[in-house]
């Protein structure tokens, strides 16, 4: 029989010692827990067509395995004496008022319900397109001359031909690649309604005419997108109430 050193004897107790230490014991709510912000995360993130799905089983025994870990590490840290150094408690109490904070948006994002037709508006406001014709006249009082023109029975597009020749008469865009003042006119505009008086840009002055609107041919289908408006919607309140409560407490944007 091939008889051991004393020594390697030694090592194998050792080991088998090592080998029978158990593990630390996680409480299963703090897994649970773990393994929801997980599998959030997880499903916020785009997926390949035709990938697995993850394995639960095998999900919960990693987080098992680092809850296990960061509970060592924690306790050897606390051994250390870390737990009483100034700069580590300010990063602790840092850390909880975080959390906190995002716990409280998710509860606030969790209570807010958006009505699908809520959702039909905006998804109308944002695959709207329109005609909107400028003229665009030397001076205040060209522009109100040319006002008296049209109400006399000129067509605007006579007349922008005639003042502004070179301006195109077949461009659709998406009210919000305009200038704020200038979708707001558009908005004010039913379709092929004329501005009422002449409207002062910057010391330019024009006249508009809302000559179309129409759904953009590439705007996906309202189901298609329903959920991410939804999703944005709730995002906006989410944001106008924390500036509210922000305000509320003399904390200024």
């Amino acid at each position: 029989m091939k008889r051991f050193t004393p020594w390697l004897a030694g090592l194998s107790m050792i080991a088998a010692g090592l080998a029978l230490a158990e593990a630390p014991k996680v409480d299963q709510a703090r897994i649970d827990a773990m393994l929801k912000q997980v599998q959030a995360q997880m499903a916020a993130q785009p997926q390949q067509p035709g990938a697995p799905l993850p394995n639960k089983a095998q999900l919960t025994q990693d987080i098992t395995r680092e809850l296990q870990t960061v509970d060592v590490l924690q306790a050897e840290a606390v051994k250390a004496g870390l737990d009483k150094q100034p700069d580590i408690q300010a990063g602790l109490a840092n850390l909880q008022a975080q959390y906190y904070a995002n716990a409280y948006v998710d509860h606030l994002r969790a209570k807010i319900e958006v009505s699908d037709s809520d959702l039909r508006q905006t998804y109308d406001v944002l695959s709207r397109e329109i005609k909107l014709l400028p003229i665009e006249f030397e001076s205040e009082a060209a522009a109100k001359a040319g006002l008296e023109r049209l109400k006399k029975g000129l067509s605007f597009e006579a007349l922008m031909k005639e003042v502004n020749p070179q301006s195109p008469t077949d461009v659709w865009m998406n009210p919000q690649q305009l200038p704020p003042p200038v979708a707001h006119i558009a908005s004010l505009l039913k379709d092929g309604q004329i501005t009422g008086d002449v409207v002062n840009l910057e010391g330019h002055y024009y006249l508009f005419k809302l000559a179309g609107a129409r759904r953009s041919a590439d705007a996906p289908p309202f189901e298609q997108v329903k959920e991410q408006l939804r999703n944005q919607a709730r995002q906006q309140k989410v944001q106008a109430e924390i500036a509210k409560l922000l305000q509320e407490k003399g904390i200024q944007p």
